[in-house]
């Protein structure tokens, strides 16, 4: 049979004003009786139709033409419609395929389902239905490409302020760097006074706490864009926990609290990036330091797990905890953690993200035991590579 693509026509007394198509049906059949038959059922109910008398038309009529849904015969030569759907849903899973069909086994219904056919219609087919069918497809097809087009602009929208937040952050980092320095090189200046001295130093703390806000963002991104990009070295587990303390120390004895130290005599060799370990560590004991209440003891203990082949790190704290239903949304950008104690809600902020990225990105787990009232232990492994 001759197929073709129907024309606009107008509606029924409004001259040769354009009508409005209620959607473009594809009818597949290679009986041209029966393409009539549906077409001139769409068309009387203000569809567009796209004609084609086997699988292969119809495959290539949807390269060139977007429709609404196909109406698709199963009994077919050189291919039925149960691999024309299996085709169409391949490449197209959300466009509704309604299976137009004389056969009334089960075992048949079955296998169009299985091929992805969204409806049925049956030999001889019913204008009222055939019209309701397609207007319930046409609507949900319209829905869905509705929310992808939403989805699309989000996601547009999503890039372009990661990308100027990235710019932000990038820039900041530059100034705040070279504030630091004059900061810190006032003493060369000339000697400064206890309260002098005291001033400069909560300059400085606060500007590196804000060097490492601004660290941990640009390194998030990059993480979150693409594979973590890791400078493996041989470390000693004792290097990293020395390294982390050093950091941490003036904010231990700022709140007056105590690091114990639980390691073994010989830990084994590392092979993995000093810089983000280091790092995860000062996180951790970062947070630690936060939520313990002064006077208050942190544990840093180290040990090597002989089954697992891997090096447990855990930092374990005195404060107010953190309750079991949050375990997983604190390791989230800017997890908000509400303590039952208080009924506040504490930030726990880049630090925690930065950590579970830079671990697994190193083929190990973090995770967090806490009760609240009773403190917190966070730990995470890293594998020994031989």
């Amino acid at each position: 049979m001759q197929s073709d693509e129907t024309q606009v026509l107008p509606n029924e007394g409004q001259g040769e004003r354009q009508r409005t198509s209620e959607g473009r049906i594809l009818v597949v059949d290679d009986m041209a009786v029966n393409v009539r038959l549906l077409a001139g059922i769409l068309k009387l109910a203000d569809y567009d139709v796209v004609m084609a008398a086997s699988g292969t038309e119809a495959l290539d009529r949807l390269q060139i033409s977007a429709v609404d849904v196909v109406l698709l015969d199963v009994m077919m030569p050189e291919m039925d419609g149960f691999e024309v759907c299996r085709r169409i849903k391949a490449e197209t899973p959300f466009l509704p395929v309604v299976m137009v069909t004389a056969l009334q086994e089960t075992t048949d219904r079955v296998k169009a389902l299985e091929a992805g056919a969204d409806d049925f219609l049956t030999k001889p087919v019913d204008e009222v239905e055939v019209v309701a069918r397609v207007k319930s497809l046409v609507r949900l097809k319209r829905q869905h490409d509705e929310l992808e087009r939403a989805y699309a602009d989000l996601r547009r929208v999503e890039t372009m302020r990661d990308d100027l937040t990235y710019m932000i952050v990038h820039d900041l980092r530059t100034p705040l760097t070279s504030l630091l320095t004059g900061l810190q090189s006032l003493e060369l200046l000339g000697e400064l006074s206890p309260d002098q001295l005291e001033v400069v130093w909560m300059a400085v703390t606060g500007g590196q706490t804000l060097l490492s806000i601004i660290n941990d963002l640009l390194d998030i991104g990059k993480m979150e864009s693409g594979p973590v990009e890791l400078k493996r070295q041989e470390i000693a587990p004792g290097r990293l926990i020395a390294a982390a303390a050093a950091q941490v120390s003036a904010l231990l004895l700022d709140k007056r609290l105590t690091l114990r130290q639980e390691a073994p005599d010989a830990l084994p060799t590392l092979h993995a990036d000093e810089d983000k370990l280091c790092r995860t560590l000062v996180n951790l004991l970062g947070n630690a330091v936060k939520f313990t209440p002064r006077d208050g003891t942190i544990t840093l203990t180290t040990r090597f797990d002989a089954t697992e082949k891997t090096v447990l790190f855990s930092v374990s704290d005195t404060g107010e905890g953190i309750p079991k239903e949050a375990f997983e949304r604190i390791f989230e950008k800017f997890g908000q953690v509400e303590t039952r104690k208080s009924g506040r809600k504490m930030s726990t902020g880049l630090g925690l993200t930065f950590c579970k990225m830079a671990v697994e990105a190193h083929g190990g787990r973090i995770w967090v035991e806490s009760e609240p009232g009773k403190g917190s232990t966070f730990s995470f492994t890293i594998p020994v590579i031989n």
